[in-house]
C-alpha cells in the first residue's frame, strides 16, 4: 500500500462527509471549490491523491484497480454520506461500490469513465494531453473560463506532480473495461446520480439514453454547456446535488 496524501476540507467532527475520488493526472486539490463550500455548510469534504498523483508516492508501480481501491480504503472512510467519482474516479467510485469496498449513504458519478473497450483509446487520450494541456494559470482559464484562478491553479500543480507514465499505467494498464451493465444494480444499492455535461466524451448520447432506460427517474443530471469538470464549471448547483442527496431529497424534488 501507499501512504496518501489526503486533502481535507471543514471540522472532522462534522454531521456530514464527502468523499472524493479524482479523475487521472489530477489530484485531491481538483474538488476545491464545492469543498469549500460544502464545509462552509458544515461538512467535511476529504480527498485523496491516488498513487503517482498529487503528493502520494507511486509504491512498486502496481496500478491495478485492486491495489488502488486498496490504497483509498487504508486512508479514508469507506462509508460517508456522499461518495464522489469524477472521470477516473468515477470508475474506481462504481468497482467499490459493486465490490462493497465502499458503502456510502449516496453515489455521485461525474462523468465517469464507465467503457473502455481497448487500451489504444485511453493511451491516445493521454498522449494529447501531455502533448496538448495549457501549461499556464492563464491559458488553462481561456480553455475554461467557467473555472476559479484556483481551479486552474490546482489543475496547473497536478500537470506538474504526475508522471504521465504511472498515469498510463492506470488509465491504460486497466483497460478494458464495461462498467455500463452494471449501472441498474448501482441504482438498486444505493441512490446513485451521474452527473454529466450534454456533450461528453465518457458517456456519449447512446449510453444516455441507455442509462435513462436502465435508471430511475432523477438518476441523471445533465449540465448544457458545462465541460468534463461539472463541479468547476457549475459548482453551486454541483453542491446542491449533493446536499440534496444526503438530505434524502433529490429524487423527491426530480420526480
Amino acid at each position: 500500500m501507499v501512504a496518501l496524501n489526503v486533502m481535507r476540507w471543514g471540522d472532522p467532527g462534522a454531521a456530514r462527509t464527502m468523499v472524493a475520488l479524482h479523475g487521472i493526472t489530477s489530484n485531491g486539490g481538483a474538488m476545491c471549490e464545492p469543498a469549500r463550500r460544502l464545509a462552509d455548510k458544515g461538512w467535511q469534504v476529504l480527498a485523496a491523491d491516488m498513487r503517482g498523483h498529487g503528493e502520494s508516492g507511486r509504491g512498486n508501480g502496481d496500478f491495478s484497480f485492486d491495489t488502488l481501491l486498496g490504497d483509498l480504503a487504508e486512508v479514508l472512510p469507506m462509508s460517508p454520506d456522499v461518495l464522489l467519482g469524477h472521470s477516473f474516479g468515477g470508475t474506481l467510485a462504481q468497482i467499490g461500490v459493486l465490490n462493497d469496498i465502499f458503502t456510502p449513504g449516496a453515489l455521485i458519478l461525474e462523468d465517469p469513465v464507465s467503457v473502455f473497450a481497448d487500451q489504444e483509446t485511453p493511451r491516445a487520450m493521454l498522449e494529447w494531453d501531455e502533448a496538448n494541456l495549457p501549461t499556464t494559470i492563464d491559458d488553462l482559464l481561456a480553455a475554461n473560463p467557467g473555472w476559479t484562478a484556483l481551479d486552474a491553479a490546482w489543475k496547473l500543480v497536478s500537470i506538474q506532480q504526475v508522471s504521465f507514465d504511472d498515469a498510463r499505467a492506470a488509465f491504460v494498464g486497466n483497460a478494458p473495461w464495461d462498467l455500463r451493465p452494471d449501472a441498474a444494480r448501482l441504482s438498486s444499492k444505493l441512490p446513485t446520480v451521474w452527473v454529466l455535461p450534454d456533450v461528453s466524451r465518457f458517456v456519449p448520447s447512446g449510453d444516455v439514453a441507455r442509462l435513462q432506460a436502465d435508471t430511475p427517474d432523477g438518476s441523471l443530471a445533465i449540465f448544457n454547456g458545462a465541460g468534463h469538470s461539472v463541479h468547476r464549471d457549475e459548482t453551486v448547483a454541483f453542491v446542491d446535488i449533493v446536499e440534496q442527496l444526503a438530505q434524502g431529497e433529490w429524487f423527491n424534488e426530480c420526480g
